[in-house]
């Protein structure tokens, strides 16, 4: 990504209400005849307080804002000029000053009115580097271009222009008729320069709509701007503003090429939060400041939406910021007095003189902080919505989720919970699966995989957050999840809700109007509000197979779940049992020898032994890991010592109770019946009841296999053929000598088949701990999630080394199978260490990263394609200007209809929901 330095002499951003004001004034004369020049433009420059000269060449500015400013002087035929001046409160300042007649050949005049197309190339790239690329630039139009002129010797890496009278703009985004002196003008591709002064004309509004539409772009483009950012660092409310800032992590990644996609993983990885609360200095005179940004700082601005996006579960517009110097120096209102040392990049830099605003715009901020709403019952509500890739799913697969929260107002996405719970719960109310994911900008992404072992049919997917549950369990998502075998069928259960319109514009486009088999479709889909105007929003979109998973479950609409409820007055914040969750927090007990609580100190071990934290149990045993923040599960050795340093005691955690489960009255779970014919083709069932003689057991099968979703394994390896005793490297040697074609190399890094990567873009097999799938990603090796279990427990290690159907995509480069003896232990994994205690913990869920089967970009061939969910992207922004996105996936082998599936949320909060039904050629 480059970054631009920027020199811009035009104060481009904004100012808040103007209390102390002078008055400037004088007479403007011809420099050659000394007569007055009536009708002469003059203006403050950047402002819109602006008069013209009376007959006698007089004017009077009033109501000129105290400080530095320049006066401009614009006249046709005559050569504009710029004063500099400051003003007190209340002071009265004179400028007398003569205009000096342009000199301009008549031939020359001729040769610019009749440009020719090369002078029409330059012009151009001139508004693309001058007025911006963005939407609002597309709405600008120059109304005297003949003015402008270009060098004979342009280059496209040193691109220059000249304007022999100023520049005429009409802003129809802004309502702006934008009057630009030009200069200078230079761009190049490490800096360009934009120097003039600016004179900013209301236009007339059309209609009042046009007004509003009008003021509100304003309000807008001020709010995302550098000048409201360090207006609000002064007053430490960037973060109220929306302006979230971060700096590289000493040690950390250097290029933002090798960082992940996923802001998640990198926060405290290779960026930290830049706090600049200390920051602020007093500047060289009243009313200036200097903010010390040392090195490069990342903007994250969350209360806008970008469809380029840097990061996956960032869909904001984000800019970084270098400074010569380490300072940046500006004025009460965030106007940045020293240019020239600043270097923007990324957002900010797109905008130039299209975004322009004056510097005597007041944005209404005061009623703004008048409508935040009160601390109450009511306005701190959270409302969570889970769109799922499917409505049902078969034993083994992968639940694909993107979870939404609704706010009773926008403020409250980061004022309220960080955490969320999403639960699997059987029919007998049993929690089966619980799994907590971080909330970032009020959503959160991820997935539960379902083992092969689950024996009932019938399950719900729950989802709350522990501020729900001091709203009653009404408060809490539910929806029925039927989790069958491929032997099993839905009967068409109650109505479902979901399909409820919400009130939304949304169309879909196909490149094809039927799909043949493992055909490649692109869809085009765009979205308008109520009233036909492009919408921006956050979405996630799910295609699945209309044969292998049909739309037979029963689901409440989208909008009625994040519906924001009356909450009577009664009910007071005061009475919550539960706090807000901001942060995770492990609860442990310490027990003496004898089994009691006891107040000791002790340490504990992390990450491989790699880290460590001194703690101290209280008299009641307890004690809390603070601020807990991994992925996955990670092994956690704890030892306390007495005062002769010999371990004693034992350690355990305290788990928090789950709340009940309760099954709202509208919730109905569908009827399943189970038939003679799978519906996956070559699929067989393996466990038959036949009629047998009895028999007497002699010998016990040697491999102990059991059915599992992948079927039966190529290599069963047992536990007293592997190399137990040493390491993890030792481990797998011993595992690769006896399962052919396995291969490793230095990093422990393992390939058993080929190495296409993978939907975990991994390029190592799939990983499983008694049915489970363990964490695949970037940077987490096979071999750590094996080295997770102690080897002294391992029963048998089942090796796949083709690929599953049923698996996926996860399963392309085979399946590494680990069973224990009985369960995952949490034994110490130093068993010859007295007195440690390894406890492994189950860190938050890991986002989903879904990579469609690309037949175009592969080298295997898929003998038979049945893929039940064939494309999922949670990570979809559309923007206010275009309101568009497009997509791509490949068909299946199944003759069924493809359903395409939307759901999100608005900028404003408002819920979307549309499907569209792709049907197949055969």
């Amino acid at each position: 990504m480059k970054a631009f330095s920027l020199t811009i002499f035009f104060l481009c951003c904004s100012l808040m209400g103007i209390a102390q004001t002078g008055t400037v004034s004088g007479t403007v004369t011809d420099s050659e005849t000394g007569e007055p020049l009536p009708f002469c433009n003059v203006f403050i420059s950047n402002t819109t307080i602006a008069t013209t000269t009376d007959f006698d060449g007089n004017y009077t500015l009033e109501n000129v804002p105290e400080g530095e400013f320049e006066v401009g002087f614009s006249f046709i035929g005559y050569q504009a000029q710029q004063k500099s001046a400051t003003i007190r409160p209340g002071g009265k300042l004179t400028f007398n000053i003569s205009l000096i007649p342009l000199v301009q050949d008549l031939t020359d005049v001729e040769i610019k009115a009749s440009r020719d197309r090369a002078w029409e190339r330059e012009l151009r790239k001139f508004k693309l580097y001058f007025l911006g690329n963005d939407d609002m630039a597309a709405q600008c139009e120059i109304l005297n271009p003949w003015a402008i002129d270009f060098p004979e010797d342009n280059k496209n890496n040193d691109f220059r222009a000249t304007a022999y009278q100023p520049i005429e703009i009409e802003n129809r985004a802004l309502g702006y008729l934008v009057t630009f002196d030009l200069k200078a003008f230079q761009f190049t591709p490490s800096f360009y320069i934009i120097s003039g002064a600016t004179r900013f004309t209301d236009l007339e509004a059309p209609d009042e709509k046009t007004k509003a539409e009008w003021e509100r772009r304003r309000l807008d483009t001020y709010l995302k701007s550098p000048a409201n950012m360090f207006r609000a660092m002064i007053v430490n409310q960037h973060n109220k503003e929306g302006f979230f800032l971060y700096g590289d992590k000493v040690g950390g990644s250097e290029s933002r090429n090798l960082r992940s996609d996923v802001f998640a993983n990198e926060l405290g990885k290779s960026v930290i939060p830049y706090k600049p609360e200390n920051l602020i200095q007093p500047g060289r005179r009243p009313g200036e400041y200097r903010i010390f940004m040392k090195g490069r700082i990342e903007i994250h601005y969350e209360k806008g939406y970008s469809t380029v996006n840097t990061y996956k579960d960032a869909p904001y517009p984000i800019s970084w910021l270098e400074v010569k110097g380490n300072y940046v120096q500006v004025n009460s209102n965030g106007m940045i007095i020293n240019q020239k040392d600043v270097v923007f990049s990324g957002d900010m830099d797109k905008r130039k003189i299209s975004s322009l605003l004056p510097l005597d715009y007041e944005p209404n901020l005061a009623d703004r902080g008048n409508a935040q709403l009160a601390q109450d019952a009511h306005s701190m509500q959270e409302r969570v919505y889970l769109h799922t890739d499917r409505s049902f799913y078969y034993t083994g697969d992968q639940v694909l989720f993107k979870a939404y929260l609704n706010y009773a107002g926008p403020e409250m996405k980061r004022a309220l919970s960080n955490i969320l719970y999403v639960e699997l719960v059987s029919a007998d109310r049993d929690i089966v699966i619980q799994k907590k994911f971080k909330i970032e900008n009020g959503q959160a992404i991820g997935d539960l995989n379902l083992p092969d072992s689950l024996s009932q049919k019938n399950y719900y997917l729950r989802a709350y957050t522990q501020w729900n549950r001091n709203y009653g369990p009404d408060a809490y998502y539910i929806q029925p999840l039927p989790v069958i075998s491929p032997f099993d069928r839905i009967s068409s259960g109650p109505e479902s809700s979901a399909n409820k319109d919400s009130g939304m514009q949304i169309s879909f486009t196909p490149s094809k109007n039927n799909l043949g088999k493992r055909e490649k479709v692109a869809v085009q889909v765009e979205l308008k509000d109520q009233t036909g105007r492009p919408l921006a929003s956050n979405l996630s979109i799910a295609v699945r197979d209309g044969h292998f998973s049909p739309d037979l479950v029963g689901k409440t609409a989208i909008q009625e779940v994040l519906e924001i409820k009356e909450i009577p007055s009664n009910i007071t914040t005061e009475k919550f049992t539960y706090g807000l969750e901001r942060s995770w927090n492990v609860t442990g007990r310490f027990l003496s020898e004898k089994g009691k609580p006891t107040a000791s100190p002790f340490t504990v071990y992390f990450n491989n032994f790699e880290g460590m934290l001194e703690l101290e149990s209280d008299k009641e045993g307890m004690f809390t890991l603070e601020e807990m923040e991994f992925y996955g599960p990670m092994e956690f050795a704890f030892i306390a010592t007495d005062k002769r340093g010999k371990a004693f005691g034992d350690f355990e955690l305290v788990e928090k109770l789950n709340p009940p489960f309760y099954v709202p009255d509208h919730i109905r779970l569908p009827t399943i019946s189970e038939v003679n014919e799978p519906i996956f083709i070559g699929y067989e069932r393996e466990e038959r009841l036949i009629a047998l003689d009895q028999v007497t057991v002699e010998k016990e099968r040697e491999d102990g296999t059991t059915r599992t979703i992948y079927g039966r394994a190529d290599h069963v390896v047992p536990g007293d053929k592997l190399n137990r005793n040493g390491s993890i490297t030792d481990l797998l040697m011993s595992l690769r000598a006896q399962v052919p074609g396995m291969s490793m190399n230095t990093n422990l890094e393992i390939r058993i088949r080929g190495g296409g990567t993978s939907a975990n873009l991994s390029m190592e097999p799939l990983v499983m701990i008694n049915g489970a799938v363990m964490p695949s990603n970037p940077g987490v090796r096979a071999a750590d999630n094996i080295a997770a279990i102690n080897p002294n427990d391992i029963d048998r290690i089942e090796v796949v080394s083709r690929t599953s159907s049923m698996m996926g995509d996860l399963g392309r480069n085979g399946i590494i199978a680990v069973y224990t003896k009985q369960g995952f232990s949490q034994s110490s994994l130093l068993s010859g260490t007295p007195g440690l205690v390894s406890i492994i913990i189950d860190g938050f869920g890991s986002p989903s990263n879904f990579v469609p089967f690309d037949y175009e970009n592969t080298d295997e061939e898929l003998e038979m394609d049945q893929r039940v969910t064939l494309y999922w992207n949670p990570y979809v922004v559309t923007d206010a200007e275009k309101g568009e996105f497009s997509f791509e996936f490949f068909s299946n082998d199944s003759e069924g209809p493809k359903i395409i599936e939307v759901e999100g949320l608005s900028i404003d909060g408002q819920p979307i929901r549309a499907t569209y039904l792709l049907p197949s050629s055969r």
